[in-house]
């Protein structure tokens, strides 16, 4: 099987059930779909690294020198003598101006109707194969009761009235003390979710103010605030990973508390458990970057949390996005890394490296001799029974999909920040994609294969996630976008409709006196939420044209879904045909059989006389293909069918 060329769903499925083949062939139809926005995203980089050294509020900024002292709370406080000015942010601001322009607003339009495409697309696609590999029906006649549930002794009798019989069923009053305890566990895991992010914020701006504080480095002052960022992206990441981690163990535990009837139900609960905790642990923090830091304080009027010990800080001139884009890079980098570590672990087989280290160097003779006997095994011949017996079991779907999910929701929520990052998932998924095939095949046994018509409850996972993206997005470039606050002063404010004193127009000034001083002094601060100059017709102004854009943004964008999503349908056409066709045909066949059952009871036929069938002879393939040129057609896109169906499938 080549690289480059289609996965082979039919066999996958035909060995590792249809599970896992929905699981690959989603896997493989986003990787697809990424080629799209990986190619846009290129273009609106190109466009943003051309910004970064013609953008008048940048050229500006950087040409000011030390005309603006900006308000730090080290220097106001007088715990240091270093003084930041608006030029130390040069650099910051050329990255933010990447994202400051019309190009990535064109961006976000194009990335919420490819998210709807993908959507609807994909739709269609887990249809057909559903279809073509019979599992259309087995939401509504799934059998796969689990052990557990079997083997329950305390169930609730109730009168079934569609089988007519009495069974015996957990009911929700049954279940009702394991949903309090995973609802009260859950709601614990999320608290503790946003604390995390908090603390991860207050750290921040705690540890930028004692690298403005350091005496020995020129560089350390100049770039604190880089630098302190970088550092807490990386805390931010690895408490991410570690939170993440334990919460999949717990979400585990409470599920199979709830002891759900069937595999799919089980699934669908546990999907919901680990997706919420994990949205609100992956993009708490960017959220708080994005919307509310900066829009909380300033240094006329400074806001604490848990009481006046953490000062909420502001962000750095021209916006937070620099410090969002900084995050998701840390953060992308850190989760894509682990399968990637571990893949490379298991290539270089240092398993058996590290082995060989232990029972040479290690300090304790058990730990030598558990060593050997490890280093024995992987030498001794032994059967392939054996070996297939001794693999590891396959990881549960879910934690798959999470991932992807997850690393979709990056690229839509958040994906202005970062334009160039659907080429970075593109190449890393490919890689990954292949790393997982190669797991399945040499080192997970064969998973146990149960009947789904599709990747279950995370459809609808992607559907909300749809909605949500464009909301945000509109609010993100409303609100946290310096695009829209230039556009109003250069029309409105500016007497020469240009950009000039753009920069001055928007920086606030503060009036103060450091500790054990009568001189007052003056700085200024980058202004978020308070008017510059009591200027209040500009804020309103803006803030009309931020209402607006909000309005006519998310409500074309949920336009143009809804149309995609009606025009395209779930289901192609000629598989509804070939659907009502195989129904028609059930039905036929069904009457027959009853027909003939009928004659057989017939009490008044002689029974010693051959039996003569009324019933009509059933229709071949090819006669209804005859009948039916339109499906006896192979379908052949490459996009939306990995292999071409025909009625001998």
């Amino acid at each position: 099987h080549m690289k480059w060329k289609s996965q082979p769903l039919n066999i996958i499925r035909n060995y590792f059930g249809s599970v896992t083949a929905f699981y690959f062939a989603f896997t493989g139809y986003y990787n697809t779909w990424l080629i799209l926005p990986a190619i846009v995203g290129v273009c609106v980089t190109v466009f943003g690294l051309t910004q970064m050294f013609l953008h008048p509020a940048v050229q500006q900024i950087c040409d000011s020198g030390e005309k603006y002292p900006m308000c730090t709370e080290c220097w106001m406080e007088g715990n240091c003598d270093t003084v930041t000015y608006l030029s130390n942010y040069c650099f910051t601001t050329r990255i933010t101006s990447a994202a400051n322009n019309e190009a990535v607003i064109v961006f976000a339009m194009l990335m919420m109707i490819w998210l709807s495409l993908f959507v609807t697309f994909f739709k269609r696609y887990q249809n057909t194969l559903a279809h073509m590999w019979g599992t259309t029906h087995s939401r509504s006649a799934s059998a796969e009761l689990r052990v557990k549930y079997v083997n329950t002794e305390k169930k609730t009798m109730f009168f079934n009235k569609f089988a007519g019989t009495r069974q015996a069923e957990l009911t929700f009053f049954d279940r009702l003390p394991f949903y309090v305890v995973a609802f009260t566990t859950v709601s614990i895991f999320l608290s503790v979710a946003v604390l995390l992010s908090l603390t991860i914020t207050i750290y921040n701006f705690s540890l930028s103010q004692s690298l403005l504080k350091t005496q020995n480095s020129e560089f350390t002052k100049k770039y604190a605030e880089e630098l302190a960022n970088i550092i807490t992206g990386l805390i931010s990441g690895t408490a991410i990973l570690t939170l993440s981690f334990m919460y999949h163990w717990v979400a585990n535990k409470l599920t199979e508390l709830e002891n759900h009837r069937t595999q799919r139900d089980h699934d669908n609960h546990l999907s919901f458990k680990v997706y919420l905790f994990e949205f609100i642990n992956h993009y708490g923090t960017l959220f708080y970057i994005a919307f509310f830091k900066g829009n909380l304080s300033t240094p006329g009027e400074p806001r604490y949390l848990f009481g006046d010990t953490f000062r909420i800080e502001n962000c750095a001139p021209g916006g937070c996005m620099s410090e969002v884009s900084m995050q998701m890079i840390i953060i992308m980098s850190l989760k894509q890394s682990i399968p990637l570590l571990k893949g490379l672990f298991k290539a270089l087989n240092l398993y058996k490296y590290w082995q060989m280290f232990k029972r040479a160097f290690c300090c304790s003779a058990r730990k030598r001799a558990v060593a050997a006997d490890n280093l024995d095994n992987m030498y001794r011949r032994r059967g392939k029974i054996v070996e297939d017996f001794e693999l590891r079991e396959p990881n549960e779907m879910y934690r798959e999909y999470v991932n992807n999910i997850i690393q979709l929701g990056f690229l839509t929520i958040f994906g202005t920040a970062l334009p160039i990052a659907p080429v970075i998932c593109l190449f890393l998924n490919h890689h990954q994609l292949r790393q997982e095939a190669t797991q399945f095949v040499k080192r997970y046994r064969r998973p146990v294969g149960f009947r789904a018509d599709g990747i279950g409850s995370w459809t609808n996972i992607l559907e909300v996630l749809t909605r949500m993206a464009i909301l945000v997005n509109a609010v993100l470039i409303a609100f946290t976008f310096d695009y829209l606050p230039m556009i109003v002063y250069r029309d409105y404010q500016s007497e020469n409709r240009t950009f000039d004193g753009y920069i001055n127009f928007m920086l606030g000034t503060h009036t103060f006196q450091r500790p054990n001083s009568t001189v007052s002094e003056t700085c200024r601060y980058w202004s978020y939420i308070s008017p510059a100059n009591e200027n209040s017709d500009f804020w309103n102004q803006l803030m009309l044209a931020r209402m607006i854009f909000i309005f006519s943004f998310q409500n074309i964008a949920w336009a143009m879904a809804r149309v995609i999503e009606i025009i395209v349908g779930n289901t192609p056409a000629y598989v509804q045909q070939r659907m009502v066709l195989e129904e028609t045909l059930a039905q036929e066949w069904l009457s027959d059989d009853e027909d003939d059952n009928d004659n057989n009871d017939d009490p008044g036929r002689n029974t010693a006389s051959p039996r003569i069938s009324t019933a009509q002879p059933r229709p071949s393939r090819a006669s209804v293909e005859e009948q039916h040129p339109s499906l006896s057609d192979k379908q052949t896109d490459p996009l939306l069918y990995p292999n071409p169906i025909t009625m001998d499938d």
